[in-house]
């Protein structure tokens, strides 16, 4: 049995996106913010930072949202991954640079522009979100040009790649965050929720990033 816990966050769009794509059976289960439930004994046996998104899989807990995406893909013939080691490392290295780079700073605006509002902590810090914006001017286009000749990030067909990047870029519907100047990606991402996956997906996530 399969179970993926989460809320309104990016990380746990990832995971479900997957899973859809996948055509896995699970049971999503809804973790409330507010409630403490995040931090019981028995969630932190899950996750324990007491976070989300977090799995359980035939009695293995495991965490952390791109590593989620990984074993999913693993656990199914390695579909939406690959078997060939120079593959792979293209899907990892498109992964890493979400993760660590473009991602970073859409976090940024789903911090400033979403989080704090939702949980009473502050106004948007404008220098944040300027900041943010300068880098992903800077890295964008990184992406845009892998979407030039390929249907998909990692080539002519759908990775978890994608799924992470869909996940995060999927802010700019709820953000100030725009991908307007990038017509590549523009492209992708309509190609990317027109697919089946994405509109199961969304019976989760309700208003998508929305808290209001």
């Amino acid at each position: 049995m399969l179970k993926i816990y989460g809320n309104k966050t990016f990380n746990a769009v990832k995971a479900v996106l997957v899973a859809e794509e996948l055509g896995l059976d699970y049971e999503y289960v809804v973790i409330d913010f507010g409630s403490g439930e995040m931090k019981t004994p028995e969630y932190m046996k899950i996750h324990p930072l007491g976070k989300i998104p977090a799995m359980e899989h035939n009695g293995h807990a495991i965490f952390e949202s791109n590593n989620m995406c990984r074993y999913l893909a693993n656990i199914s013939d390695k579909k939406l991954y690959s078997d060939d080691p120079l593959q792979a490392s293209k899907i990892d290295q498109t992964v890493d640079f979400i993760a660590h780079h473009v991602g970073k700073w859409i976090t940024t605006y789903f911090f400033q522009e979403i989080a704090k509002k939702a949980f009473g902590r502050g106004e948007p810090d404008a220098a944040a979100i300027e900041e943010a914006a300068g880098f992903l001017e800077q890295q964008l286009p990184y992406l845009n040009g892998l979407l030039a000749d390929n249907d998909f990030l990692c080539g002519s067909e759908i990775s978890i790649a994608d799924c992470i990047a869909f996940a995060m870029i999927m802010a700019h519907e709820y953000t100030s965050f725009e991908i307007k100047d990038h017509k590549n990606i523009c492209r992708w991402y309509d190609q990317m929720k027109a697919r089946p996956s994405h509109e199961a997906m969304m019976k989760h996530f309700p208003g998508g990033y929305s808290f209001d």
